[in-house]
C-alpha cells in the first residue's frame, strides 16, 4: 500500500497579480510544508493498482493518517508527529510512525519551505520488518502572472514502487492553480511519474482532494489514487 505523503495534498493561496483566492497542490507528490503548531492534518488515500501490490498483493486498498504539528516553522522550526495507518484490510493492525522537522521563510516575492521526514519508525503488523525511510524535500510557492505555482524537489527513499525498497531516490513536481476550486499538476516520485489535480469545492469547508494517476508509461501497471485530506486547529 502506498504511504500518504504528507502536505502533498493541497493548500490555499492568495494571488497577489488576481487578488483571489486560488487553490494549489501538487497531488502526489512530498511537499516541504509542514503542520504548523496547533494543527492537526488529517488523511485518507485510496488507490486502484493494475497490478497487485503491497505486502497482501491486492489491487485496492486504502491508508489514513494523523499528522500532528507543534512549534513556528516562520521563527523557528516546525515539528511533526504522525500516526500512519497503512491498509483498510485488517484496519489498524499495519501501520508505523512518523516524524518531522521543517522551515518557511520568505523567498523573493513567494515562499519557499523545507522538511526533514523519517517514516516507517516503529512498524507492525504487516509491514514489521520495513526499515526507517528518510527524505529531504523543498517546496516554492509564487506567483506566475495571475496564477498561483508551486514548485517541489526532493530526495528520499522509499519511494519506489516497494515501499520497502530503500533505494535513494529523487521526487519533483509543478502544480499550476487554476481557480478558486481546482488546480492542476505533474511530477515524478521515484521510479513513477504522476499527473493529477487538486479540488477543493466550497461546499467541503476547507477539505481537499487530490486525483492522480501514476506510472502510465508502464503498460499494465498504472496506479489511479484518491487523497482526501483537511488541516485544523486542535485549540482555539
Amino acid at each position: 500500500m502506498k504511504k500518504l505523503l504528507i502536505g502533498s495534498v493541497a493548500a490555499l493561496a492568495i494571488s497577489a497579480g488576481a487578488g483571489s483566492a486560488q487553490t494549489i497542490g501538487i497531488a502526489g507528490v512530498p511537499s516541504g510544508f509542514g503542520a504548523a503548531g496547533n494543527v492537526v492534518q488529517i488523511g485518507f488515500s485510496g488507490t486502484y493498482s493494475q497490478r497487485a501490490r503491497g505486502p497482501g498483493a491486492t489491487h485496492a486498498d486504502a491508508a489514513t493518517m494523523a499528522n500532528f504539528g507543534f512549534g513556528n516553522p516562520v521563527t523557528g522550526v516546525g515539528l511533526e508527529f504522525g500516526i500512519n495507518l497503512t491498509s483498510f484490510r485488517n484496519f489498524g493492525q499495519s501501520g508505523h510512525l512518523s516524524f518531522g522537522v521543517h522551515h518557511m521563510w520568505q523567498a523573493g516575492t513567494g515562499i519557499f519551505s523545507a522538511a526533514l521526514r523519517t517514516a516507517y519508525v516503529s512498524p507492525w503488523g504487516d509491514i514489521r520488518n520495513y526499515r526507517p525511510s528518510y527524505s529531504l524535500t523543498g517546496t516554492y510557492l509564487g506567483g506566475i502572472g495571475p496564477r498561483m505555482a508551486m514548485v517541489s524537489v526532493g530526495v528520499g527513499t522509499g519511494w519506489g514502487q516497494n515501499a520497502s525498497d530503500r533505494t535513494t531516490r529523487g521526487a519533483i513536481g509543478v502544480g499550476l492553480g487554476l481557480n478558486p476550486q481546482w488546480a492542476v499538476s505533474a511530477g515524478y516520485v521515484g521510479q513513477e511519474s504522476i499527473i493529477g489535480a487538486v479540488w477543493s469545492p466550497p461546499m467541503l469547508a476547507g477539505t481537499s482532494v487530490a486525483f492522480s494517476f501514476r506510472n502510465l508509461e508502464e503498460s499494465g501497471n498504472a496506479t489511479f489514487a484518491v487523497d482526501i485530506g483537511r488541516a485544523f486547529a486542535l485549540m482555539r
